[in-house]
């Protein structure tokens, strides 16, 4: 049958888009049973649609994940034949107008290391051994503001690690501010990289969990951390780790020198560790067990620390007014005598000595005295000037 459409003149057949759809609900009012067949419609779906969020709910999210066994870090002392009657202390004593010649200062490194042992770094550094150098690049600094560890120190230990038969050297620090550009503007990228080694810049996905203690931290004794993540391939890859911090002021703990240093292993959110700053950095102590500590005496930032950012907050070898480099097997002790010696203080007034000493004080594996008063009268502290 023929039916005419909507302004056409002739009759045809209408198109099928014209047409009502079979689907359209009629126009009409809905009845009583319209709504009760559209109600269990919706409640149907509401049903699947719980049910499917019922099934893939996790109730205990992460957390229900296998975690990762922490890793314990080795003992980096271990492997060194070194006599406990041995010197504990080594200190080089330099001139002010040669801190930052890299001849001058390697030579008063060299006196600091041969003062531990004629052996000098060869008795610390086998042949074949990969050796990581943690220095402190914590901010982006020139070397004249002493914020960060003498460039020149470091490119010194660096030469000697080689020169004692390092198959490799890796200088690795986690920098508060932006690493690469830490490490440019300290000047500590381009020695330790003239001198033949390696820099390792930080990134999260180099971070691995490491237990600092078997148990979990019990504040009542001063203890902070369990396990933590922290900058793990330099120390993975390594046979020996040798810290080479700077001396210098902190207005959170005082004074910043070797346990300190450890403190730029750390990734994660560590500045929420500024609460109890004593606490961490003995338990970094605890964590870490050096082959040696060589401290960078040459320009000591006497106050402002951490940051500084004048000259005139920088003294040249501290209170004594001669640049040094200390060196040691006892980084408490190097702590004790670098705060006294070079900063001035009081040892009362940087609680983590003492809370290190009560956490590591006692165990055999390690050469450790609460003060460097001790070595000094059992006359083992070797003092060169040059």
């Amino acid at each position: 049958m023929n039916t005419m459409c909507p302004n056409d003149s002739k009759p045809t057949t209408c198109s099928r888009q014209n047409a009502p759809s079979p689907s359209a609900e009629p126009d009409r009012p809905w009845t009583r049973r319209d709504l009760l067949i559209r109600g269990g419609q919706t409640v149907a779906a509401a049903g699947l649609a719980v049910g499917a969020g019922a099934y893939l709910y996790d109730a205990v999210g992460d957390a229900g994940l296998q975690q990762p066994e922490p890793i314990t870090l080795k003992d980096y002392f271990a492997a060194v034949d070194y006599s406990p009657a041995g010197p504990r202390m080594g200190i080089g004593y330099g001139h002010a107008e040669s801190i930052d010649d890299p001849e001058a200062v390697r030579r008063m490194v060299a006196a600091a290391v041969g003062g531990l042992d004629a052996q000098g770094m060869g008795r610390f550094i086998a042949r074949g051994d990969v050796v990581m150098v943690k220095p402190n690049v914590g901010f982006g600094r020139s070397p004249q503001i002493g914020a960060t560890t003498n460039p020149q120190v470091v490119g010194a230990v660096v030469r000697l690690c080689f020169e004692a038969g390092a198959s490799r050297v890796i200088v690795a620090d986690n920098p508060i501010e932006n690493p690469p550009a830490c490490f440019a503007q300290s000047g500590i990228r381009e020695a330790a990289e003239s001198a033949g080694a390696s820099v390792a810049i930080h990134s999260s996905a180099q971070d691995r969990l490491v237990q600092i203690r078997p148990h979990a931290p019990d504040a009542r004794r001063g203890e902070a951390l369990g396990s933590w993540p922290i900058f793990y391939p330099p120390l993975a890859a390594a046979d020996k780790v040798i810290g080479v911090p700077v001396v210098k002021d902190h207005n959170l703990c005082n004074a910043t020198m070797c346990l300190k240093n450890w403190y730029g292993l750390l990734s994660g959110r560590r500045n929420q560790f500024h609460q109890a700053i004593h606490e961490i950095i003995s338990d970094l102590g605890l964590m870490m067990k050096p082959t040696l500590v060589v401290v960078d005496g040459t320009r000591v930032m006497m106050r402002n620390g951490p940051t500084g950012g004048r000259l005139d907050d920088v003294r040249i070898g501290g209170v004594p007014g001669r640049p040094l480099v200390l060196a040691s097997v006892d980084q408490l002790a190097a702590d004790s005598w670098c705060l006294q010696k070079l900063l001035g203080r009081d040892p009362a007034a940087v609680p983590y000595l003492d809370l290190a000493w009560q956490k590591f004080g006692n165990d055999p594996s390690r050469l450790v005295v609460p003060t460097w008063l001790e070595y000094e009268q059992q006359g083992k502290i070797v003092e060169t000037t040059l």
